[in-house]
């Protein structure tokens, strides 16, 4: 019984001591584990702290990589002009050479000198002073520049070569383009190469190498070998440290740019994180709060709120972005994908802040981070909720937003009108819009990646289309960048193997019915697919300045065929060839025109120039000044697509001009249109005032014609006379017309 007693007063006695034994114990575990978690805790604040200085390096090294490429596009592109047209006619004269050299080395200032090598022996180079040694130098006979030669040539691209020591002296870089002749049964034929001398030191000064206060950067990869090649610039040390590295793309092959603190990368220790800091100093005071209360829960709550606290600090700090606040790409996808699980009907949108960068450039980056702050407060009071927002980067922003598809584009269209209005920049005033892309879920894709994609293609035809605009996602948008990337290259090919024709629509007297001219169409007959419409591949290559090498060629065939015209006896009158933006603004357009007309021994007044209203407005001075110089050679000039360019006709009568061209636009309402008739009659009657003559655009029906005639107007060209043709055809309708004539006379 007694043994039974004590054993129950020893269960009794036992939970007592234990409680006492865990009263004693429980400061020094809240010690132990106050210390483990402030490690823990000073651990991530020091990969935080690591994270932001390799991000910033990162950041630093994406922006000079793109600007260094920006700048090799811009030095090295324009041998483009100068290749295309050797492997078109197969030979430049020195003259045309000179031309666009000179053009080329006015725009990029740290171009030296560019050559031309037939067979590889350079045989001219502007600007000569300076580089008269280099004239006869062969190539083949320089081992330290030959391998380039031969990559080039292997692999049908250019390469860049260097740095080199030039014959002149000082470093340079050196752009070797070969250039290709159509063989027999399209077998390609070397000719040799242009070459591209550029200033090294200048060229990467203007990529920004050296403006840097917080980074040290270095740069390697001599002749495109990439992590294997020479240095270029700056220390070699920091690719023997934990620099942080980036492949710079550069023709035929690629450069590593590497960066880190100036100083070196600084030690992070535990003492150095003051979260650690301050997370041991609070277990320190709680484990003596504890030891002196430890019956009492308030103060383990308290801790851990403060646990939280810190964790969400740290949460923030690695999910959302720095100037605006708002959630990172990471946090974004995260929330995106949890509402993509939860099946539910939602928009993702892209949008992109058009002139950002002129802000930038032209108040600052501190500006600008103003202006992406301010867009930020606007779009938050645009969308609902539930609706997600982040910043991807730069200027462009991700939206999440939930609802009824009618709302969303409610929202969709809000966010364009916010950003319309004016920002104010601490006194300056910035105006800027917005392009947004948008893909539905689930129709456009399945998951967060696919669908930021579709969202971030429609942005860009958003931009395509003209900016301040918003774009549905459609399949056809991928397969439309996959076709222009396609023509693009058919483009390139066309221009090398001569597949452009020109065709001829006749302009006729509105009043004799006589025919006064032609205007030359160019035409593109494709191997495969027969005839590509204009439509398609001029803007094309106005965009890639494929369009100066096929002006060239416009004018070679222009002057041809009127030559062949004149020889037969059979010139329908003066031909009227198009010029475009980039034909006036990048090359010398009138020594072009002026050499063409020198080849075939051709008057002036058989040519008319065209250049379209809208160049005329936004190109005023070099468009104003290359007219000047035709008329003053005799040549015709006429403004082109007249009514849709924003001109005045006062404005109109200081300009170098003869004719105006009335745009179709206005033609194909008349006469039924009132507005069409008011605006047609003041363009013929005011125009006539100031000395122009006038031809109607577009004429396919007689109710059409007659009108045009009754009002005043002097040439017509359009489908109710003749459609554009060939030359060949255009002979065989002008004797079948002349026929018909005689006919009606006799």
């Amino acid at each position: 019984m007694s043994t039974r007693i004590l054993a129950l007063d020893d269960k009794l006695v036992l939970p007592a001591t234990l409680g006492t034994t865990l009263n004693r114990l429980l400061p020094i575990g809240f010690a132990l584990i106050g210390i483990g978690l402030s490690v823990a805790l000073g651990r991530l604040d020091v990969q935080r702290q690591e994270s932001e200085l390799v991000a910033n390096a990162g950041a630093r090294l994406s922006g000079v990589r793109a600007a260094l490429e920006a700048q090799l596009r811009s030095a090295f592109g324009e041998t483009e002009g100068i290749a295309q047209l050797i492997s078109a006619d197969g030979q430049i004269s020195p003259e045309h050479f000179h031309d666009m050299a000179r053009q080329a080395i006015a725009s990029v200032p740290h171009i030296r000198h560019i050559s031309v090598a037939p067979g590889d022996v350079i045989d001219d180079v502007y600007p000569i002073k300076g580089n008269q040694s280099i004239i006869g130098v062969d190539y083949r006979h320089l081992p330290d520049q030959y391998p380039m030669l031969q990559r080039a040539r292997d692999h049908y691209s250019p390469v860049l070569a260097g740095p080199v020591q030039l014959y002149q002296g000082g470093r340079g870089l050196i752009y070797r383009r070969p250039v290709f002749l159509k063989g027999h049964k399209g077998v390609k034929l070397y000719w040799g190469n242009v070459s591209i001398v550029a200033d090294i030191d200048r060229l990467l000064s203007a990529a920004g190498l050296d403006l840097d206060p917080g980074f040290e950067l270095a740069l390697r990869g001599a002749d495109g070998q990439g992590s294997a090649g020479a240095m270029i610039w700056g220390n070699p040390k920091l690719f023997e440290e934990h620099a942080v590295t980036v492949n710079v793309d550069v023709p035929g092959g690629l450069w590593q740019l590497a960066a880190s603190p100036l100083g070196g990368w600084p030690s992070m220790s535990l003492f150095a994180s003051p979260l650690f800091l301050f997370a041991l100093t609070c277990t320190g005071l709680f484990s003596v709060f504890v030891a002196q209360l430890n019956r009492s829960n308030h103060l383990i709550n308290l801790r851990n709120r403060e646990l939280k606290q810190s964790q969400a600090q740290l949460e923030r700090l690695a999910h959302y972005d720095v100037i605006t606040g708002l959630p990172n790409r990471v946090l974004f996808n995260q929330r995106l994908q949890e509402a993509i699980n939860a099946e539910q009907r939602l928009a993702v949108l892209v949008l992109d802040i058009d002139g950002f960068k002129q802000v930038n450039d032209s108040l600052g980056h501190p500006m600008g981070d103003l202006l992406l702050q301010q867009a930020t407060a606007r779009f938050v009071q645009v969308i609902d909720d539930q609706d997600g927002l982040c910043r991807l980067g730069g200027d462009e922003f991700a939206f999440l937003l939930v609802g009824a598809e009618h709302a969303c584009i409610d929202r969709v269209q809000g966010l364009l009108q916010t950003l319309q209005l004016p920002f104010d920049l601490n006194g300056n005033a910035a105006l800027v819009t917005g392009s947004i892309g948008l893909a539905w879920h689930p129709e456009h894709g399945q998951s967060s990646d696919r669908l930021l994609r579709h969202a971030d293609t429609a942005m860009y035809a958003a931009k395509e289309s003209g900016r301040n605009a918003w774009r549905l996602y459609h399949p056809d948008m991928t397969e439309r960048l996959q076709e222009r990337l396609c023509l693009e290259r058919n483009l390139r090919r066309a221009l090398q193997n001569n597949e452009f024709e020109l065709w001829y629509q006749p302009k006729i007297d509105l009043f004799s019915g006589r025919i006064e001219g032609a205007e030359a169409l160019l035409r593109w007959r494709d191997p495969d697919y027969g005839l590509v419409s204009p439509a398609q591949f001029i803007p094309l290559a106005e965009r890639t300045g494929l369009i100066i090498p096929l002006g060239e060629k416009v004018l070679e065939l222009a002057c041809q065929q009127i030559a062949a015209w004149r020889a037969a006896d059979c010139l329908p009158g003066p031909l009227a060839i198009n010029v475009a933006a980039l034909q006036i603004e990048r090359s010398d357009y009138v020594a072009s025109l002026s050499r063409s007309l020198k080849r075939y021994d051709l008057p002036p007044t058989l040519l008319e120039v065209e250049i379209t209203e809208s160049l005329l407005m936004e190109s005023q001075q070099q468009a104003c000044a290359a007219l000047a110089q035709l008329q003053a050679m005799g040549v015709a000039t006429a403004v082109d697509d007249f009514g849709t360019g924003y001109s005045s006709l006062a404005y109109l009568k200081s300009l170098p001009i003869d004719h105006l061209k009335i745009d179709r636009a206005f033609i194909k309402d008349l006469p039924a249109d009132d507005d069409a008739v008011a605006i047609t009659r003041a363009i013929i009657d005011l125009g006539h005032a100031l000395g122009f003559h006038i031809t109607a655009e577009g004429i396919e029906t007689q109710a059409q014609y007659d009108f045009l005639r009754n009002a005043g107007c002097d040439q017509g060209q359009g489908f109710l006379m003749a459609r554009p043709m060939p030359a060949q055809a255009l002979q065989t309708w002008l004797a079948d017309r002349q026929m018909r004539q005689h006919l009606v006379i006799d």
